[in-house]
């Protein structure tokens, strides 16, 4: 604080007269208690000594402040740096008021008798004013310190969730094309025809991953514009072994989801479920009045899953779980399995607004 004032010299100047003047009238209104024959509005002299006092001691504390901060800090040494700026500013404050004024009156008292009490008196009323000062000073300090400190924490923080969020969506897209890359070579043996058509699908669904690729959230209806897009991949795959109803409200195309989180949901549903001519499987994608997005299927397992890469519902969930307090739900019956994702508003995205 004291050296942010000393390099503002406008602000030093008014601060100094100020307290200099404030300085001289308390010290008349405390000696006019003491004494009864005391004036209350001393000479203009005393009020230009006691602003020399005062620029004196604020240069002293300025460049004291100065000196420590290069020598003693607080992060390293708090306790000494505390125990020391007092007692140097203590010694100082003293030395000055008590010295100075000592020496303008042996010089200008001629011989009159200088009450021992008085100096006492008005050195200790410099050094407790000085004093207080410093402790602002050093409350000051502390508390930008402290926020400085929670601003570097929250941005670690942010960071941190920023870097579990990439790890997720990393996860997510190789997860994508391996599976199609999957579906692709079984489909070349069964019809070439297909699948040179789910090669061309499947160009236009991994140009959307592509360029979502670092985005932590898309609109609703961008999100169901690519979902559309992995339907018809499925639908060559599985022809009419697998049918689709997809019922979105017009209101929530502004809504906002974690990238490939329906796709995700639609893909388990045909991993883990026996989708054939006899048992076809029918998956629904709608929204409700509560702000969610909802995926349903006709629950029918299959008894060997196959290979799991992992990706699934965690994923969703921890990514979910990093952009809002929100969580999405599941609701097994006997018959039907379903998700609810929340749809968010982008306000709500807490990478941007940590």
């Amino acid at each position: 604080m004291f050296e942010y004032i000393y390099q503002r010299k406008i602000l030093w100047l008014l601060l100094g007269v100020m307290l200099g003047l404030a300085f001289q009238f308390s010290l008349d209104v405390i000696f006019s208690l003491i004494y009864r024959n005391h004036s209350l509005i001393s000479p203009p002299t005393n009020y230009l000594f006691s602003i020399a006092i005062t620029f004196i001691i604020m240069y002293g504390l300025a460049k004291l402040a100065g000196w420590m901060n290069r020598r003693v800090s607080w992060e390293k040494a708090p306790g000494v740096r505390f125990y020391f700026q007092i007692i140097a500013i203590t010694i100082f404050v003293l030395m000055v008021v008590m010295g100075l004024r000592t020496l303008i009156n042996l010089l200008l008292s001629e011989g009159q008798f200088i009450r021992l009490t008085d100096e006492v008196v008005v050195s200790v009323y410099f050094l407790v004013v000085s004093l207080l000062l410093v402790f602002l000073d050093i409350g000051l300090h502390l508390l930008t310190r402290w926020r400085n400190s929670l601003a570097e924490i929250e941005r670690f923080r942010k960071e941190n969730l920023e870097t579990q969020f990439e790890m997720l969506r990393m996860q997510v897209n190789p997860h994508f094309l391996f599976n199609s890359l999957n579906t692709l070579s079984s489909l070349i043996y069964q019809n070439q025809d297909t699948a040179a058509s789910y090669v061309r699908e499947m160009a236009t669904v991994y140009r959307y991953i592509l360029e979502q690729r670092k985005a932590d959230i898309v609109k609703l209806h961008e999100e169901m514009t690519f979902v559309r897009s992995y339907m018809v991949l499925l639908s060559l795959r599985f022809e009419d072994k697998i049918a689709f109803d997809v019922n979105i409200s017009d209101d929530y195309n502004e809504k906002v989801v974690p990238p490939l989180t329906v796709q995700i949901l639609i893909e388990n549903a045909v991993k883990h479920n026996i989708a054939s001519l006899r048992k076809p499987l029918h998956i629904s994608i709608s929204t409700r009045p509560d702000n969610t997005l909802v995926v349903t299927n006709n629950l029918q397992p299959k008894a060997d899953a196959g290979y799991s890469t992992g990706i699934g519902l965690g994923n969703i969930q921890s990514r979910l779980s990093l952009l809002t307090d929100r969580q999405a739900t599941v609701t097994k019956t006997d018959d039907t399995f379903t998700v609810a994702i929340p749809l968010l508003d982008a306000r709500e995205n807490k990478l941007i607004n940590w």
